[in-house]
């Protein structure tokens, strides 16, 4: 009974002394998780990752996602491990510069993404993209060729280089004590070193090998004529399949990606508002906008209706615009 008494003062010993014994560790409230369309690749392939940023928190909170953005420091970086399975031992073999080198002959810049509770956004990463490597952030990523096997990759966001950082997110230290002196509940907390992703794997193999390839699984058939224009380029027939025959544009085959809308649109009529598309031509990806329009003011009714006042001062039971109009006006 004497031994057992001394245990239970131990512990209650250790009990009282574990603030001083363990760091104050904060719970992330942006998570960030990496995806790989497929895991099986031969070098030079043009790769896509998917990146998935969800706010953990309660609160609606602002983050910064790459957009446009041409120069300066990358916020989202790949990293490429390779992994001694004996010991388990994780070696960096490649990682994407922090410098940006793109063209700068138009300006861009990161883009601000409202997140309600809870919420995610998912932006693609490809990788050997060369074709719009320069052009557009999302291809502006290379692997080298790398032996075969299996290596691990993931990603690494770190928004504190950039200028806007400050107006969305506050820093913490490793300690996990804030580094400004008061809190700002309508930013979002985040370790001052940044956020890492979980780990994919990436096979690299070989032509000749006996790699399994993974067959990908797409909901639209073989001979999906949406699918054929978007192959063809063919972009007036696109505008219309969209218009009166596709509904879920994301699930095709030759989309490879159609970015988040837009947080809010004008409430006046009629109100306009644009989507970030990725189509896989023949000749490789596209990168387009959808623009919609939504909805409609009706100028020779309100012409009528207008003069029946100024004339008779009668309002003439003219439906003058219609909210419900939501319409593909162009692609570009």
């Amino acid at each position: 009974m004497k031994l057992v008494g001394i245990k239970v003062i131990l512990f209650c010993c250790l009990l009282l002394s574990g603030s001083q014994s363990f760091a104050y560790l904060r719970r992330p409230e942006l998570s960030m998780e990496l995806t790989l369309k497929k895991p099986f690749y031969q070098n030079g392939d043009m790769m896509q990752f998917e990146v998935t940023f969800t706010n953990q928190t309660d609160r609606d909170l602002s983050i910064l996602l790459p957009g446009n953005q041409t120069k300066g420091k990358r916020i989202l970086q790949l990293q490429v491990f390779s992994v001694n399975q004996d010991t388990h031992y994780y070696t960096k073999v490649f990682e994407n510069p922090l410098e940006l080198e793109m063209d700068t002959s138009i300006l861009g810049s990161v883009q601000f993404k409202r997140l309600r509770a809870k919420e995610s956004v998912s932006i693609p990463l490809f990788v050997n993209d060369r074709v719009n490597a320069r052009k557009n952030i999302y291809s502006n990523y290379a692997f080298p060729d790398f032996n075969q096997g299996t290596y691990q990759v993931l990603a690494y966001y770190n928004p504190f280089g950039e200028t806007l950082a400050p107006y969305a997110f506050q820093a913490y230290d490793f300690e996990g004590n804030n580094i400004e002196d008061t809190l700002n509940p309508e930013r979002l907390q985040m370790d001052a070193s940044g956020i890492y992703s979980n780990y994919v794997s990436l096979t690299i193999y070989r032509l000749n090998s006996d790699a399994f390839m993974e067959i990908d699984h797409d909901t639209c058939s073989d001979n999906c004529r949406f699918c054929r224009h978007i192959e063809k380029e063919q972009w007036n027939r696109v505008r219309k399949d969209i218009i009166h025959r596709v509904d879920n544009i994301a699930e095709h085959q030759h989309v490879r990606f159609l970015f988040h809308g837009p947080d809010a649109v004008l409430s006046s009529l009629p109100a306009y508002f644009s989507r970030q598309i990725v189509f896989d031509t023949e000749n490789g990806l596209e990168y387009k906008y959808l623009t919609w329009q939504i909805g409609k003011i009706h100028r020779f009714r309100s012409f009528i209706h207008k003069w029946c006042y100024w004339i008779f001062h009668w309002n003439a039971p003219l439906h003058l615009s219609d909210t419900k109009y939501f319409r593909l006006i162009s692609i570009q």
